[in-house]
């Protein structure tokens, strides 16, 4: 013996004919009338395709950058001053290989990033006309000496063994490295002393001072980095080359950039 139970959902509407007149005035198909809920529910599953149809129609930006702000909020200010362009921005490295598998009609990181993916740059970030940054080794108490230091704290840029030769090409000689995917989980690595150093961008000492209690104390290498890049991998990636340049200041400051060329 088989049992069907019937739900019936409670209608929005107080009488049949204030729900016809209600439909009638919003231009929704007639089949509405007749079966109310399922319309509704392909009205909305079509407005939401249309949206993901949009969505897919847009230059896609693929973004790989370690800033002092979350990545979403990165994401969003991109977002914003990026018309027409969908921006994906994350931190760390497994989901930025993972996205640029997916596909995507640009993308912006560091060059050192780029070459370790095989790509070329479109659009090269400067500051005061240098393509590269001076990044500094910072301790607690005690200015660091890079002959001494034993284990480093640093961002995750290219995996174990990639970051680590990444480190040790700028402090010189084989260290332990403890990576991070955000700027923000260095200072724990001091705190909890499981690091001699941490590793990072100069520009960015000021902010970590600002947020912590511990007496930092940096020491900049002689070595330098370049500078954020943008690679163009899709059919759609000019438009976003051209936006791109024409980032506004406050977010290019934020990579250590005041101009793209």
């Amino acid at each position: 013996m088989r049992f069907v139970i019937k739900i019936a959902l409670p209608s929005p509407y107080s009488s049949e004919k204030e729900r016809v007149s209600s439909v009638l005035r919003s231009g929704m198909p007639a089949g509405v009338l007749a079966r109310p809920h399922q319309g509704i529910i392909a009205a909305l599953a079509t407005v939401l395709l249309a949206s993901r149809l949009a969505q897919a129609a847009q230059p896609r930006l693929l973004v790989f950058l370690h800033v002092a702000v979350k990545q979403r909020a990165f994401q969003g200010e991109l977002q914003n001053a990026l018309a027409g362009i969908d921006v994906t921005a994350v931190g760390r490295i497994g989901d930025f290989d993972r996205a640029l598998n997916e596909g995507a009609d640009a993308v912006l990181t560091l060059p050192l990033v780029l070459a370790a993916h095989g790509l070329g740059s479109r659009l090269h970030g400067r500051h005061q006309g240098e393509i590269d940054e001076k990044y500094a080794l910072v301790a607690v108490d005690t200015v660091p000496d890079p002959a001494r230091v034993q284990t480093i704290g640093a961002l995750d840029l290219l995996g174990r063994e990639g970051t680590n030769d990444f480190v040790q090409k700028l402090v010189g000689g084989k260290r332990k490295v403890e990576r991070v995917t955000k700027v923000e989980d260095l200072l724990p690595l001091l705190q909890m002393q499981r690091v001699d150093a941490i590793l990072l961008p100069s520009r960015l000492v000021a902010e970590l001072k600002a947020s912590s209690r511990l007496n930092l104390t940096p020491r900049e290498l002689t070595s330098r980095v370049e500078l954020p890049a943008l690679a163009s991998t899709g059919a759609a990636g000019d438009p976003i080359v051209r936006a791109v340049s024409k980032l506004p200041l406050n977010l290019s400051s934020a990579l250590g950039v005041d101009e793209w060329r």
